[in-house]
């Protein structure tokens, strides 16, 4: 190629829009990449805002859950005198399942570890209800509802313990 003044000049002009292209291409990825990086910040944003109301409702739903299947609670709510020893484990039992069942939804907004101390805690619950039952085939009613009002719920503390620590970590 024969390097005349023309053809250099007709080069540099070459090479200059490649490069004034190359540019402008690397520029135009870097705004959408910003764009879209403050696109998803908004969105995370706008969903954060939505969802705090819904987990704190949430924490406040299970946590509420949770005093009420403690024994104490749930006896004092089934128990009436005169009612029968199926009628009163029947009672109990259901109120405890139909509680947890009320609040499935919940799940949706609490961390998996959450969860299954709720689950584990209304477990407890129930093993330790159909236990006395089946421990005390003979006892009375009012002798029944005394000893399970008196027990202890480990895993109900630890289900309120968790639930706290995860509403304070929000």
């Amino acid at each position: 190629m024969n390097w005349n003044l023309p053809n250099i000049i007709l080069t540099i002009c070459i090479v200059m829009m490649l490069l004034s292209m190359f540019v402008y291409y690397v520029k135009d990825n870097k705004n959408r990449r910003n764009t879209e990086r403050d696109n998803d910040d908004v969105l995370r944003t706008v969903s954060h805002k939505l969802t705090v109301p819904l987990r704190i409702q949430a924490y406040e739903r299970l946590l509420l859950y949770i005093e009420r299947i403690q024994f104490s609670v749930l006896v004092k709510r089934v128990f009436y005198p005169g009612i029968s020893r199926d009628d009163f484990q029947f009672s109990l039992l259901q109120n405890v399942q139909d509680e947890f069942e009320h609040n499935l939804a919940q799940r949706l907004y609490v961390s998996e570890e959450t969860w299954q101390l709720i689950d584990l805690a209304k477990e407890e619950v129930l093993q330790n209800i159909n236990a006395v039952f089946n421990d005390n085939p003979d006892a009375d009613v009012a002798m029944i509802a005394q000893q399970i009002a008196s027990f202890n719920n480990p895993m109900v503390e630890k289900a309120v313990i968790n639930i706290k620590r995860e509403f304070n970590s929000l």
